[in-house]
């Protein structure tokens, strides 16, 4: 039971790396519209589901009998790990300066 949480957890933190790309380049932008900053973070968040959905129905396919924990554990990765690069970006960076 630990290994399909493990592997979960692996694939939930690389399911964030499209998104924390996108992030990346978001804020890197030189536009001044809103739009585009936006359009990164929506198709960013776009490709991370697709990630865990492919990931997910991996799972499904080669070992039906650990999808929930593999499931949970994946998008709990990439929950948190969503949030601690949110909160560090916009709260522990800011008060460095």
């Amino acid at each position: 039971m630990l290994a399909p949480v493990a592997v979960g957890i692996a694939a939930g933190i690389i399911g964030f790396l499209p998104l924390f790309i996108s992030l990346r380049l978001a804020r890197r932008s030189t536009s001044l519209s809103a739009m585009s900053a936006g359009l990164y973070g929506l198709a960013g968040t776009f490709v991370s589901l697709i990630v865990v959905a492919v990931a997910l129905i991996v799972c499904a396919m080669v070992a039906r009998d650990v999808v929930l924990p593999f499931g949970v554990a994946e998008i709990v990765a990439l929950i948190v790990s969503t949030s601690a690069y949110v909160v560090y970006k916009n709260v522990l960076a800011k008060r460095k300066k």
